[in-house]
């Protein structure tokens, strides 16, 4: 790979995450404002748990197939000036799920009552927390259709690597479903579900708009046989598989939660989606813009390059998540306290909100491994170990959540170290599997590189650590600005200092990646300053 193309592949990672964080921290304002807006009511956990349907048909259907099929063989169609062939795949695929989503849309909808007893298993089909499940369910089901649509066309603006309306589209959709929240989420929970149902075909009217161009080669047609679409299929079935395997983990997870006190849907949910923050911004970010890079090099047959372009990726995704999961741990009743204190919070609600992040945060060191091996095995164009590697965490999953619910008394909480463990058996499969099936040596090549981003992150936390002792950090119960701005202060301080001691450990231990970012950044501040 020149370095030109390796300029290209940092320059769309970096216009992804940046669109990522705009989207992620929108999203997290919309769960913010649920927060703070729904559960004083009373309906927050019945709103979110009635998302569980709509998000499982879009994840049988398309999450994992974006990745794993129409990314590859459309790009790799492109690549070897075969377009319209491999849209007759791309175009047979989408004409199926569409017919598909209806059908199961169908299913969803006669028989919402017996589903919800499955992803709500702590709610009785005689309570008025049951009733109103069903109802916001069935209010939010043609959003999958919507959803579903806007996948497959972020999938092909990929393909032919246009990152940037594909990035920014869910920073719309979240406006809208903020929008919504703010105008209905204190009034009535129906009314806030019609509103993400608007704002879900807001989001799929500007997708198509982008990706409208691209459709010359588009028919409403099905070339069943089509040699491309049979390949297409054996590579996205397994994949959708595998990333409904995923979702059902979190399925899995908030099914449990409803068995303990009001609000834990709620509480789990908002640890959860803060430690997806970060893993979001960096190692989704970098999936994404990888993939096409490594799908090119694997169809080229090009080994080396090929190696270099993950080894970057999985270097400078561990060099972010290694450290931001020390912050998530030595920080979580803080940063708890400062992302969702917006009205009036119990300091014990605010400790059991940071234990939920405590108990989370190693899922982001481990998932973002997931995340960077799963691209690589679609890049090379197999998806059933994902798949095999994902059924496991589901039983691991479902077998220590039992267990925990029957003999600890650790109550929600429980529910996300079932996750962090099956995650974490997840990366290991996927990691020895990787390198038996290349013959690349993943921890030995990078043990190196782990080791001393492992040694500069402990320094950071020894400051982190002592700082924490020193700077007291503000616990009032009663939400205040001032008061905010005091937290966010505090944690910045020692934030700052952490940095700074993580990145001079970096540069002394000769972390290649690090010594290259300073030296772009000293360099961009040259340029600018013309000195």
């Amino acid at each position: 790979m020149g370095l030109s193309s390796e300029k290209r592949l940092s320059a769309n990672a970096a216009m992804v995450m940046f669109a990522t964080l705009l989207s992620r921290i929108t999203g997290f304002l919309r769960t913010v404002l649920i927060r703070n807006i729904m559960q004083p009511r009373g309906y927050s956990d019945e709103f979110w748990v009635s998302f569980s349907l709509p998000d499982l048909a879009f994840e049988l259907l398309v999450s994992g197939a974006i990745a794993a099929a129409i990314i590859p063989v459309l790009a790799s169609s492109l690549t070897n000036d075969n377009e319209e062939n491999g849209w007759k795949a791309v175009g047979t695929f989408l004409n199926l799920t569409v017919i598909t989503v209806f059908i199961l849309e169908i299913i969803f909808f006669i028989w919402t009552p017996e589903c919800i007893r499955l992803v709500a298993s702590g709610y009785k089909a005689d309570t008025k927390e049951f009733a109103l499940t069903v109802k916001l369910t069935r209010i939010l089901l043609p959003s999958a259709v919507f959803m579903v649509l806007v996948g497959q066309f972020n999938g092909i603006l990929n393909a032919y690597n246009k990152f940037a309306a594909a990035a920014f589209g869910p920073v719309i959709y979240n406006t809208c479903v903020m929008t919504s929240i703010i105008a209905f989420g204190g009034v009535s929970a129906e009314s806030t579900a019609w509103g993400v149902l608007a704002s879900s075909g807001v989001y799929f009217l500007i997708q198509l708009a982008c990706v409208w161009k691209h459709l010359n080669f588009y028919r409403l047609r099905l070339y069943i046989k089509n040699e491309t679409f049979l390949k297409l299929m054996k590579l996205a079935i397994p994949s959708l598989t595998a990333s409904a395997v995923m979702y059902i983990n979190v399925i899995i997870s908030r099914s449990f939660s409803t068995q303990f006190a009001q609000n834990s849907v709620t509480m789990m949910t908002n640890a959860n989606r803060t430690w997806q923050l970060p893993l979001g911004i960096f190692a989704q970010s970098m999936g994404v813009a990888m993939l096409p890079t490594l799908s090119t090099r694997f169809a080229e047959d090009r080994e080396s390059d090929y190696k270099r372009v993950l080894y970057k990726g999985i270097r400078t995704v561990m060099l972010l998540c290694i450290p931001c999961t020390m912050v998530l741990m030595l920080l979580s009743r803080q940063i708890m306290q400062i992302l969702f204190k917006w009205s009036d919070m119990t300091y014990y609600e605010t400790m059991l909100n940071g234990v939920a992040l405590l108990a989370y945060a190693p899922a982001l060191l481990f998932q973002s491994v997931v995340v960077i091996l799963n691209r690589a095995f679609y890049s090379i164009q197999n998806t059933k170990i994902p798949f095999f590697c994902g059924l496991c965490t589901i039983i691991i999953n479902i077998i220590v959540n039992l267990y925990l619910l029957h003999s600890s008394d650790m109550g929600a909480v429980g529910t996300a170290l079932a996750y962090v463990i099956a995650v974490m058996i997840n990366a290991f499969l996927l990691v020895i599997l990787f390198s038996k099936k290349t013959g690349f040596a993943l921890l030995p090549d990078n043990f190196v590189f782990l080791s001393k981003t492992s040694v500069s992150t402990l320094i950071a936390g020894f400051v982190l650590w002592l700082l924490i002792a020193v700077i007291p950090f503000p616990a009032a119960e009663t939400y205040s600005f001032a008061g905010k701005i005091t937290e966010i202060l505090v944690v910045g301080v020692q934030l700052v200092f952490a940095f700074i001691a993580f990145t001079v450990s970096a540069v002394l231990l000769k972390i290649d990646d690090v010594r290259y970012f300073i030296g772009s950044a000293l360099a961009r501040i040259r340029e600018i300053t013309g000195k």
